[in-house]
């Protein structure tokens, strides 16, 4: 689900926050800096897919991106 399509999603008050938020670890907070992934909004517009090709970036990591971004009550996009 793309938070694009949906209004409840789209007004959730932790997108426009910082991927500090997520409390995820120091390397993958920095390889999502380094891919220009600043906010919880950037983060949940790329699919998984996509995050996982991104270099240093491994399934581990993936998976704690996806289950932080869970917690908050969100999901990447399809």
């Amino acid at each position: 689900m793309d938070h694009r399509q949906d209004p409840a999603a789209a007004a959730h008050p932790v997108l426009d926050a910082d991927i500090a938020i997520l409390d995820l670890s120091l390397r993958t907070t920095n390889v999502l800096r380094s891919n220009e992934l600043h906010t919880v909004r950037d983060l949940t517009r790329v699919p998984a897919r996509k995050l996982f090709v991104l270099s240093r970036l491994g399934r581990n990591s993936l998976r704690e991106i996806v289950e932080s971004v869970a917690r908050q009550g969100l999901r990447l996009a399809d």
